[in-house]
């Protein structure tokens, strides 16, 4: 009895050598390897656009967002101002050096002007409610929702949202798709909650 629990105890012993030895060699590989995985996420700081001052008749609101009150509408419209400024429009169409984080004026101000809106979420998430006209590519899904992408042109204005200030799938399918080749992408950081918060055109269901 005494030699079958000594055995037991030895392998137990030599188990636990081999799983340390092997999570060392693992660390120690993935330090030194140039495309390791960083053990600790590094702190990602956002770079704000500047916010717009923004006006415009209400019943240009109403008629684009049939699908929500309308008092909600006249009480916090928000476009693009008539006067916009040469500089505001150059930059738009330079390609950026990273993406870009925005708020809300400056998203809908976008949307207007008929920017591609990529939802993070998952496609559950989706389906139960999204940014009107807006493609669902979740961060973490399969790669048959990167073939959507083969529709998006490089040179397209690309605003990535997800949920809203605590959700940072938008922050990382932004990292992805500026290092695919996409240099003209915006992350909405105020996402969904802010969207629906101010009652703009929402849609429902997998389109």
């Amino acid at each position: 009895m005494f030699g079958f629990l000594f055995i037991r105890l030895m392998i137990k012993k030599n188990l636990l050598a081999i799983i340390f030895s092997s999570l060392t060699i693992g660390f120690i590989y993935n330090a030194i390897n140039p495309n390791g995985i960083p053990l600790i996420r590094e702190q990602r700081t956002l770079e704000f656009v500047q916010e717009d001052t923004v006006h415009v008749p209400s019943e240009s609101l109403k008629s684009e967002t049939s699908t929500v009150d309308s008092t909600n509408l006249v009480q916090s419209p928000i476009t693009r101002p008539s006067d916009q400024s040469d500089n505001q429009n150059k930059n738009e169409q330079q390609e950026f050096v990273k993406p870009l984080a925005i708020k809300i004026g400056k998203a809908y101000q976008l949307y207007l002007q008929g920017a591609k809106f990529i939802d993070a979420r998952m496609p559950e998430e989706f389906a139960e409610g999204h940014i009107k006209g807006a493609i669902n590519i979740p961060f973490d899904g399969d790669e048959s929702y990167r073939d959507i992408l083969k529709t998006i042109g490089k040179d397209e204005i690309i605003v990535t949202y997800c949920s809203g200030t605590e959700c940072d799938l938008s922050i990382l399918l932004g990292d992805e798709l500026f290092e695919k080749g996409y240099k003209r992408v915006y992350i909405f950081f105020g996402g969904w909650n802010d969207w629906l918060e101010k009652g703009y055109p929402i849609s429902k269901g997998e389109q």
